[in-house]
This record gives structure tokens, C-alpha cells and sequence, in this order.
């Protein structure tokens, strides 16, 4: 069985749900109903019903590359253990790790195995309280919160800098600068608006070798790269094509160079050439850092956001990951990290989330993705169909309430991108809007009704990890089609049997009241109470 229920196997069934954690020398096995679960190995596991309440919501930020840190809440008796007198020895619940799950019960019987079981939540046990002088000595309440996600984690390995191990270095330029990562072939080949190529000097070299005995070396990569030449250029703008090469720095970590000769005329220390030079810039014919999770180059978004998150030191769904690495290998990315300082997550989180169509939950494995913005609606199936009113299968529990006004739409986007080294500046445009007027832009249904209806809302960003025009103007096009008109929120109450929906989920809603037939909506969150389930539904 998945880890999802079908309607089918939900029909007639309710839910039963558990906590189980170890505390004072044994496991705690809690639920809402009495149950027992077989595993696998034969032993049979028995869950007291003694979860008075609980709280959990599952949501997601549905229009945001934020973290959605879902908590859940809930008090329960303990068997077997005086939790007072284990605080009096010091042993408490706080940071205890502890699981959420159900499972289905169908004509009294259980329907799955212990490992068939639902898990909703992993997380620590927080703020628990004990002694309520109204309750029973052996009654608590606690949260279960993730351990937080945005672990410290540095991105760039602190040990691989400039130092002395390259004894001729170029101390004013290069000493203590960190082995730079490259990612893609930023500035190789970048298409024009009008389909022309040009090459950007876009990536950082540092010179580890003073020119001596005819050569100097520069360092272009903390690592090995796939591309076997490299174009290099000086403040004069004289450049020159060479070789890549590989070496070890003396405590085994390779690193990838080009060697400059006189002939070169290439300006380099000890060797002004055309003049002198404090900064090189260069593009690869060819792509960087390999791709663990492929073929080629790590230059697709999906690939990059594993990549991070495994550097990252925090817990990620990777299976979730890797699935959804269908449409988001679909976007390209490419450029250089050299900031020591940067957190693994915190640059993921500046610079790749927010182009790609997902927002970010805390799920039971750890961070996972969401398909879930406007893009979603037009190019994904719904997984199913409801009726919303009074002699309907849900019932409206909430006004339709605006989540998005129109002071917040945006339906003019220009995306500045390919970023140029020598000044820093984004060299290539597009612009997503309603009627074009310059080479850069293009027209979309979507801008040219908002802007009919609402005015022009223009905004501009810029993407310095961006030099696909095709990623480009996929990302600008799906900024304007996710914010370009106003989206509401209703909630509904709805009955077991529908639990196998799930946040993040597109489903037609019928609600004839309100003359909203068959429209597309996605769920933003999903709470259980006590016999039925609530959903939140955004929509356009």
C-alpha cells in the first residue's frame, strides 16, 4: 500500500491516530482508539487509547518559496511511568523524538500493518506540561515540533581556501579567497532576445601562480569541472583561450586551472601584458561540477536543490525530491559560489527556490517540496471532483475571503539576468507583458486581462544564477500567471472518505450558491476534527 490512502480504501473507514515515543526505559504507544498493529517481524504493537485531543494542521504557503514548520499539539495520559517523579529526577520529555501517524479502522478491524501506517509528522517534543493540580498525575501536554530546518550548515568547505599551499599565490588578489564553486556554463553561449549568441565573462579566476619560468596558473574551479576549455579575460579586455586542468592542492582535494603563457597577452602578476590587471573573469565551453544525480553538468533546478539540501546538514525528503525532479530539471541554472558565510540552505533559499513553481514543507521525512502555485492549474490534472452545499458531500464552513487584493497583483515582470563579472551588471532582459513594444518583450493572455482589469502592476527582478533565455522567460511568464489576479480562500467541511486528499492537491469544486461551477482549486491545508475533515481551498 502507498502512503496515501485512496478514496475506495477510505470509504466506510475512519481514521485512528497515534503517537509513539521512548521515554523512562520504554516505548509509548498512544491513540485515539484502542488498535494493535502487526509488523513486519511478527511482534505485535498495542496502542492505548488515552489521546485525550490533539491538534494538527497541515498546511503549505501556497504562493510562496517560504517553509511551511507544521506543529502538532496534544494532550495524553501516560501508562506505566510517574512522569512527576521522572521530573523530579531530572528526566523530562522536552526534545524526546516522537511520530504522529494513522491508520484506518473498517468494521472494527484494522486495516493496514505497522508498516503501512500513515506517518504525518516526526518531530521533538516541546514545552511539555506536567502536575495540572485539575487533572491526573500522569496527564500531559506537549508540542511536536521539527528540529529547525535551516541548520548552519556552510555551503563552500571551509578548509578549501587560497593559503599557503600555493606558495607563489598572488597574495593582494587571491590569498584567502575560497575555492569557488561553478555551477552550469554561465556565459557560455547566452541567447539574445532575437536568437543571436554572445559569450559573458561572468565567472572568477584567482591567480595561485605568479608568472615565472614563462606561466602563470589561475584557479577557476574548487573542483573538478566538465568543460575542457576556458576563456579568461583582463581589466583590458584581452583574452585568451586554454585548456582546463586538474591538480591536487596537497591535501587532496583537486581543484581545476588554466595555465597563461606570455603569448597569452593576457595581463597577470609579474607580467603586465597590456597593462595591469586586478581581476579575471572567464566562461567554460563546457559545464562545471558534475551532476550526482544525472548525466552532464549540475545545472538543473531539481539537481541543485538536492544538492544543496544534502550540504544543508538538515533532514529532506529526497524520494520527494527526486519525483519532482521532472519539472523542476526543467529549469537551468549556472554561476559561481564563493561567499564563506553562506549557509547551504540560506543561499538554496535566495537563490534557486524563488524561481522555481514550489513552495517548501516540513514533511514526516524532512523538507519537501509542493507543486502548488498558480502554474499549477494549467498544466496539472485534478485528482478529483467535490459538490460544496447544505445536501452536498462538504459543507461550507467559512465566507470566501480574499487571500490576495488587487494593491498586490503583479502582471508586467521583467527578469534581468545573465550576469556579467567585470561590473556586475545583469546584461540580458525579458519582459512578460501585455502589449510588447521592445525586442525584450513578450505577450501573455494572462498580463494584458490583468491589466485591463486592475492596471498595470509592473515589478523587477533579478536572477544572478539565471543565463538560460528558455528558463528566463519561463520563470518571468509564471510570475505573472501566479500573481496577476486576485485569490480567495474558502473552507469546507468535508467527510473521511476524502482523507486521501492532500495539501497541494487540484480538485473541481462545484458551489452552485455561489455560481462557482467546476472551478480548479488547490488545497492549502488539511486539519482532522474529530469526525470530519477541513480543508482550505485557494482559488482564482
Amino acid at each position: 500500500m502507498s502512503d496515501v490512502y485512496t478514496r475506495h480504501e477510505l470509504m466506510g473507514a475512519r481514521p485512528v491516530f497515534c503517537v509513539q515515543f521512548d521515554f523512562a526505559g520504554k516505548t509509548h504507544r498512544y491513540s485515539t482508539e484502542y488498535i494493535t498493529l502487526t509488523a513486519e517481524d511478527g511482534d505485535v504493537y498495542e496502542y492505548l487509547p488515552t489521546i485525550r485531543d490533539f491538534d494538527y494542521t497541515e498546511s503549505a504557503p501556497i504562493l510562496t518559496p517560504d517553509v511551511e514548520d507544521n506543529i502538532v499539539m496534544m494532550g495524553l495520559v501516560l501508562q506505566d511511568v510517574n512522569v512527576l517523579e521522572q521530573w523530579s529526577q531530572g528526566k523530562t520529555l522536552d526534545s524526546v523524538a516522537a511520530e504522529f501517524f494513522y491508520v484506518l479502522t473498517k468494521n472494527e478491524q484494522v486495516q493496514q500493518t505497522y508498516s503501512q501506517r500513515v506517518i504525518l509528522y516526526t518531530g521533538l517534543i516541546q514545552s511539555p506540561q506536567i502536575g495540572d493540580p485539575d487533572d491526573l498525575d500522569d496527564f500531559v501536554a506537549f508540542s511536536i515540533e521539527s528540529p529547525p530546518y535551516d541548520a548552519s550548515n556552510l555551503l563552500l568547505d571551509s578548509n578549501k581556501y587560497i593559503d599557503d599551499r600555493f606558495s607563489t599565490r598572488h597574495i593582494d588578489t587571491a590569498d584567502g579567497k575560497p575555492y569557488p564553486v561553478v555551477l552550469g556554463s554561465a556565459g557560455y553561449k547566452v541567447r539574445q532576445t532575437e536568437g543571436a549568441e554572445k559569450n559573458i565573462y561572468a565567472l572568477p579566476a584567482y591567480c595561485t601562480k605568479v608568472f615565472a619560468s614563462g606561466s602563470a596558473h589561475f584557479m577557476i574551479a574548487g573542483h573538478a569541472v566538465d568543460a575542457t576549455q576556458a576563456v579568461i579575460q583582463d581589466d583590458n579586455y584581452e583574452s585568451a583561450t586554454k585548456a582546463v586542468q586538474f591538480a591536487n592542492d596537497g591535501r587532496g582535494n583537486i581543484y581545476s586551472y588554466i595555465e597563461l603563457t606570455a603569448a597569452d597577452g593576457v595581463a597577470m602578476p609579474n607580467h603586465a601584458g597590456a597593462g595591469d590587471s586586478r581581476q579575471w573573469w572567464f566562461y567554460m565551453t563546457g559545464g562545471g561540477l558534475s551532476n550526482q544525480y544525472g548525466d552532464g553538468d549540475l545545472s538543473r533546478g531539481g539537481d541543485i536543490c538536492r544538492w544543496a539540501l544534502t550540504r544543508s546538514g538538515t533532514r529532506f525528503d529526497d524520494a520527494a525530491w527526486a519525483n519532482l525532479s521532472v519539472i523542476l530539471n526543467q529549469y537551468s541554472f549556472a554561476g559561481y559560489i564563493t561567499d564563506p558565510d553562506v549557509s547551504a540552505f540560506e543561499w538554496l533559499q535566495a537563490n534557486i527556490l524563488p524561481h522555481l513553481p514550489i513552495s517548501v514543507q516540513v514533511g514526516p521525512k524532512g523538507l519537501r517540496p509542493i507543486l502548488n502555485q498558480m502554474w499549477a492549474l494549467t498544466h496539472l490534472s485534478s485528482v478529483t471532483s467535490i459538490s460544496v452545499g447544505d445536501d452536498k458531500e462538504c459543507i461550507q464552513t467559512s465566507p470566501i475571503t480574499s487571500f490576495r487584493d488587487t494593491t498586490d497583483l503583479v502582471n508586467v515582470v521583467t527578469l534581468r539576468y545573465a550576469k556579467r563579472g567585470h561590473d556586475q551588471s545583469h546584461t540580458n532582459m525579458v519582459r512578460i507583458t501585455d502589449v510588447p513594444v521592445e525586442s525584450y518583450d513578450l505577450p501573455t493572455n494572462y498580463a494584458e486581462k490583468s491589466v485591463n482589469l486592475y492596471g498595470h502592476k509592473p515589478v523587477t527582478i533579478e536572477a544572478d544564477y539565471i543565463y538560460d533565455r528558455d528558463t528566463a522567460v519561463k520563470v518571468a511568464m509564471e510570475k505573472v500567471r501566479a500573481n496577476c489576479l486576485p485569490v480567495y480562500t474558502v473552507d469546507i467541511d468535508a467527510a473521511a472518505e476524502l482523507g486521501y486528499i492532500r495539501v497541494g492537491d487540484l480538485i473541481n469544486v462545484t458551489i452552485e450558491r455561489y455560481f462557482v461551477l467546476d472551478r480548479r482549486m488547490i488545497v492549502s491545508a488539511k486539519v482532522w476534527k474529530g469526525n470530519r475533515w477541513t480543508f482550505t481551498l485557494l482559488f482564482e
